[in-house]
């Protein structure tokens, strides 16, 4: 009987770490890809840029780093794999739905993790026909400048 639920557990364990992916792990699993483009932009990089345009210190109040994924040359498999790991991730209780917008097969999606009245992370999530992109945004992030993350998403989407 121990054995039975211990394997039970066990299961539901396993079942439960599948389920709970973050963008990261959806990062860590496609970036080696084949024709898949990585970009990740730290916090000393960022610095630099405050220092040097006025514009991007004001628009990046709070990140401490970018990550950008942009799956837009790769195969048929891989872009329907990356569009199942945002299902999932849209599923993972952690994060808040900010925004969706689906036009046909374009699929927009805009999620948070909170800490508080702050923003930890910011996923921005491309899947069309055309593109398939993922930008996470790390930082402590105030929920003024959220909004204009996000409406200022032309400088992470190419449309």
């Amino acid at each position: 009987m121990k054995k039975a639920l211990l394997l039970l557990f066990s299961a539901l364990v396993v079942s439960c770490s599948l389920y709970t992916r973050n963008a990261d792990d959806i990062i860590n699993d496609l970036r080696d890809a084949r024709h898949a483009e990585y970009v990740n932009v730290g916090s000393g990089l960022l610095g630099l840029g405050r220092i040097l345009s006025p514009t991007l210190s004001e628009s990046s109040i709070g990140i401490n780093s970018v990550q950008v994924l942009d799956l837009s040359k790769c195969n048929g498999n891989v872009r329907d794999k990356f569009r199942k790991h945002l299902q999932n991730l849209y599923k993972n209780r952690y994060y808040e739905e900010i925004m969706t917008n689906q036009r046909g097969d374009d699929n927009l999606m805009v999620l948070a993790r909170r800490d508080g009245q702050y923003v930890t992370e910011l996923v921005l999530a491309n899947a069309s026909m055309t593109a398939d992109a993922l930008v996470v945004i790390n930082g402590h992030i105030n929920i003024e400048n959220v909004e204009r993350i996000i409406n200022d998403r032309s400088n992470y989407f190419i449309k």
